[in-house]
């Protein structure tokens, strides 16, 4: 990346969190695109218009080179922003997008003000007021399209508004100079609005994301729900390869809430919350089910076999708000998530690993696999004895 585009780009974007960045980034991309043809329609019409009002002495390229160019200028923006971007599949095409519309807004504001500039000096000293009039009009339209990038808008307002303000307070008439000072307020006007808009886009931004996370977390643990769970199991889903979900649950966690209370057993989930979610990370993500059953689900490059074991005793070990020990019992299964089938595949086969630590005595790991494997072996043996037909073994 250019030091140029890199400038424009940290101008352009805010320092957002990343996760409301992307969303801003690819709101601002689709409204200017939106904006953006209904503006450069107008601007065609006006490119005719424009070159016919322009007064005669001021040449054949002010009159109609420079119109010329604009209309040339507006079409192919036109042809730009009736393509297909993606931008909400792939926000970095709106973060390029949102740069280069600044950069070709640039050329636009360059041509239209050389030719108000060009045509002032031209024309009668009773007719001159038409063409600041003309830019200024066309300039805070542009302004207005541009305010989701507010650097943009603001090099439109100096370029068009500012520079020919200049121009009509020192050249101008008592009456040019009152117009003058006129176009600079709106101007001033228009850049507060545009500021404004900014930041509700910004504050609807937050509070969005915001809501989205009540929606997706445990209010007491703060850790992913059963909702938010099956989401990240889609976007596993994604990824080739096997996932693992570990599914744990407190023993007697009963006892605790009638011996020390609910408040004190909501702290209790508190810190086995926390001690859980201490081995989520990228491609692993933790959640807590319902009462005391948690869940951690990832790839298995991410979510290692180790894990578990591990898990299990860093909360036997961990001192507890009610001041006992805590234990608890873990059922693990491998499998595919390729869809909702599978997803309810692989949660049935931790779901029945689990219940098969709890009658082996809690406190312990079992991997679905060790199941499989031992019902395997038990109609091998059955089979072996004459005691089930050789293809219920299969």
């Amino acid at each position: 990346m250019d030091k140029v585009t890199a400038f424009l780009r940290n101008a352009a974007i805010p320092d957002l969190p990343e996760d409301v960045r992307s969303d801003f980034v690819v709101a601002n991309a689709t409204t200017v695109q939106k904006q953006g043809r209904w503006l450069f329609v107008g601007l065609l019409v006006t490119c005719l218009f424009a070159a016919l009002a322009t007064p005669e002495r001021a040449g054949w390229f002010v009159r109609w080179g420079l119109p010329g160019l604009m209309a040339v200028y507006c079409a192919m923006g036109m042809n730009s922003l009736f393509r297909d971007y993606q931008f909400q599949q792939k926000p970095w095409r709106a973060e390029r997008f949102i740069i280069a519309s600044w950069k070709s807004s640039l050329i636009g504001a360059l041509i239209s003000t050389s030719w108000a500039i060009a045509s002032w000096f031209a024309a009668d000293p009773g007719e001159r007021l038409h063409y600041p009039v003309m830019l200024v009009m066309g300039s805070l339209a542009t302004a207005y399209c541009m305010a989701s990038i507010r650097p943009a808008a603001a090099t439109h307002l100096v370029i068009d508004i500012g520079a020919i303000a200049i121009l009509m307070l020192l050249t101008g008439s008592t009456l040019d100079m009152a117009a003058a000072v006129s176009l600079c307020i709106a101007g001033l006007f228009q850049w507060r609005m545009i500021n404004e808009h900014h930041n509700q886009v910004v504050e609807l931004l937050l509070l969005k994301r915001h809501s989205q996370a009540l929606a997706q977390t445990d209010p007491l643990t703060g850790l992913l729900n059963r909702r938010a769970l099956l989401d990240f199991a889609g976007r596993l889903a994604a990824r080739d390869g096997v996932s693992r979900l570990l599914i744990v649950d407190i023993d007697c966690f009963k006892v605790i809430n009638d011996a020390h209370g609910h408040e004190c057993g909501d702290s209790v989930l508190q810190e086995v919350a926390r001690l859980i979610d201490s081995h989520a990370g990228e491609n692993v993500g933790a959640a807590r089910l319902g009462g005391e059953e948690f869940a951690l689900l990832g790839t298995t490059d991410a979510l290692r076999s180790g894990t578990a074991s591990q898990l299990l005793t860093d909360i036997r070990e961990a001192a507890m708000p009610h001041g006992g020990q805590v234990t608890i019992s873990i059922g693990v299964a491998d499998g595919p998530l390729e869809d909702d089938a599978a997803w309810r595949a692989l949660y049935r086969s931790a779901d029945t690993a689990l219940y098969a630590a709890k009658r082996r005595g809690r406190d312990r790991v079992v991997h679905a696999r060790e199941l499989e494997n031992a019902e395997r072996h038990r109609a091998e043996s059955l089979a072996a004895q004459g005691n089930l037909p050789e293809s219920k073994v299969a």
